[in-house]
């Protein structure tokens, strides 16, 4: 039993130092990946088909600047492309 709570307190903590050194613009795109899975109703782009998988692709980089962040609020995405997903 102590071995488990010992291997989840390590995961715990080592997830947690992952995430204080992510810069601000990948906590961002974490984020609207999360969201753009949730417009697709999905958990993971592996759940898509191939077609969709590529439409999800293309508008991932459709609404993401490298560098910069997302081209649009996350709700005026939502309107433009989940919209009738949901």
């Amino acid at each position: 039993m102590n071995i488990i709570f010992f291997m989840i307190k390590n995961f715990k903590e080592f997830h947690e130092s992952v995430n204080e050194k992510l810069s601000d613009l990948q906590k961002e795109y974490r984020e609207y990946f999360k969201f753009m899975l949730k417009c697709y109703s999905v958990k993971s782009p592996s759940d898509l088909s191939d077609d969709k998988k590529k439409e999800f692709f293309d508008n991932v980089k459709k609404y993401w600047i490298k560098g910069k962040g997302v081209t649009k609020e996350f709700d005026k995405i939502e309107k433009e492309l989940c919209g009738d997903k949901k």
